[in-house]
Order: structure tokens, then C-alpha cells, then sequence
């Protein structure tokens, strides 16, 4: 699979350049720098989608939630809760 790719001139900190280059060899630094954009864009496109929904959400009589953290932490309480219930029914 082939990738395009696009040569980008971007400024950084003086200080974030030289601990790339003494941590990153020469090769790899484009995969990291890539790999830490895309990551951080999923993080600012989840906090904004979890903004957009909050709003229909809490008016819908749901839980009003602040982060990831909050959202993940009910999630795994609904899960929980789901299969307590799917294991007491299945076990008659």
C-alpha cells in the first residue's frame, strides 16, 4: 500500500528539536512526528465530538461528562452491569 506523502516547514520549541534529534535517529524521525500528530488529532476529535454530543446527551437525561476519563469510566460500569444482567438470565 502506498502512501502519499507531503514535505511540511513547521516551527518547534529549540529545546524539543534537540531531544528529538539525540533520542530519534535520522531515519525515524518523520514516522514519530507523524505518529504523535495523528494521535494527538484523534484526541482533539474525540474532545470535540464528546463537546458536540454532551449537550443532546445531557438533555436526553444522560450523564453529563467532562473527559475521556469520565466517558470510559461509565462505559465500563454500563458493560459491567450488562453482563451481570446477560449472565443472571442465561443462567436461569
Amino acid at each position: 500500500m502506498s502512501i502519499t506523502v507531503a514535505r511540511v516547514n513547521i516551527t518547534v520549541p529549540e529545546d524539543l528539536l534537540k531531544e528529538l534529534k539525540k533520542t530519534v535517529p535520522k531515519r525515524a524521525r518523520s514516522k514519530v512526528i507523524a505518529d504523535a500528530l495523528r494521535k494527538e488529532m484523534t484526541r482533539i476529535k474525540r474532545e470535540e465530538n464528546l463537546k458536540k454530543l454532551r449537550g443532546i446527551w445531557t438533555k436526553a437525561g444522560g450523564v453529563d461528562f467532562k473527559s475521556d476519563k469520565d466517558l470510559n469510566s461509565w462505559r465500563k460500569n454500563l458493560w459491567s452491569s450488562t453482563n451481570t444482567r446477560f449472565e443472571k438470565k442465561i443462567s436461569g
